[in-house]
């Protein structure tokens, strides 16, 4: 993904040595789960949550060690959050390699993901200021809670907008925005401003997860390394299917899918169709641009680093689904008109 890669040229050198660094923490910090998280590590990720941390201190007065252990501490609360999101939904793949729950078992994998948050909070005691480690916890509660709220209560094929956009908020939004206000926070931003990069990155991660809800039913196999419609298959309410259920004449059909316990391969691509032809997928996008402009706008002016408000500025417009020198998040999906 190129465009991925002009995004992060302000930090790639750091990038780089984060994730030796991370390579490293995990070898001598992680037994005896080393070569669970080690696999979990090297499974594909795009180190967005550290890389924002980066290009948000990048704003301010950057320097790498001030940043670095709060870019790792972002990561291996995410890298937790996967892991136990994979044991509670019977995830067979993650990023199209097998799970960490299939290849070592749900013991292992529930023990990597707490061993990995215990170590995160746990670095970020040796800094000085305590707010940081209280920033990191109130992200990695929501997240708890918003999954917790997912499992125990069900969707029950009755979740209004403003109910997932509070999901989505606890299990995404608030772990990007926090990763924006630490790296501010890290490199002398004022309130305000780590205040505006703590709203950029809330409003980035409402439109990632919006994009990557559409993405999983209209990317290809060989883009999102299984197959498309893992929602539907997994029963999961997210905003293009809760639009078709309101709009499509035959939502009914969709209702049944998503509660079948293991709906075949041609069901799920009917379902695909349905979502597809109810104008789901293009009233989702304008959601998805909607919060990804109110990210642009929350954006302070740099006055550091130019070239780090531009990446993350294109960053919005990317992840929120828009076409941006010819290439789109949403991948062959859909083509999405959009300024170059």
């Amino acid at each position: 993904m190129a465009l991925l890669e002009d995004i992060l040229d302000p930090i790639k050198n750091d990038l780089i040595r984060l994730e030796e660094e991370l390579a490293e923490l995990v070898d001598s910090n992680l037994q005896p789960l080393t070569g669970s998280s080690s696999y979990l590590l090297n499974s594909g990720g795009k180190r967005l949550r550290p890389a924002l941390v980066l290009l948000s201190g990048k704003l301010f007065d950057y320097k790498f060690e001030k940043v670095k252990p709060l870019a790792i501490a972002v990561e291996f609360v995410h890298m937790a959050s996967l892991v136990h999101d994979d044991v509670i939904d019977d995830s067979r793949f993650r990023r199209g390699s097998e799970a960490v729950n299939y290849k070592w078992g749900n013991k292992v994998a529930v023990l990597s993901g707490d061993l990995l948050y215990t170590f995160a909070a746990s670095s970020l005691t040796k800094l000085e200021d305590s707010k940081y480690l209280k920033h990191l916890l109130e992200a990695a509660l929501e997240m708890t809670r918003g999954q917790a709220n997912q499992t125990i209560n069900g969707d029950h094929y009755k979740l209004s907008f403003k109910e997932y956009i509070k999901r989505i908020r606890q299990k995404t939004g608030l772990l990007m925005g926090k990763s924006c206000l630490l790296g501010a926070k890290a490199t002398g931003a004022g309130k305000a401003d780590q205040q505006k990069m703590e709203d950029y990155g809330l409003n980035l991660g409402l439109s990632f997860q919006i994009t990557d809800d559409l993405k999983d039913l209209i990317g290809s196999r060989e883009e999102l390394g299984k197959e498309p419609g893992n929602d539907l298959k997994e029963g999961t309410l997210t905003l293009p299917i809760m639009i078709a259920l309101e709009e499509s004449p035959r939502s009914e059909i969709l209702r049944n899918l998503l509660g079948r316990e293991d709906p075949k391969r041609n069901e799920i691509e009917k379902g695909i169709e349905i979502v597809k032809g109810s104008g789901a997928i293009e009233e989702s996008l304008k959601y998805s641009k909607k919060f990804a402009d109110k990210a642009k706008a929350a954006l302070p002016v740099a006055r550091q680093n130019q070239e780090a408000e531009n990446s993350l500025r294109i960053a919005a417009r990317f992840f929120g689904g828009e076409e941006v020198r010819g290439r789109t998040y949403l991948g062959r999906g859909l083509p999405v008109q959009g300024s170059t």
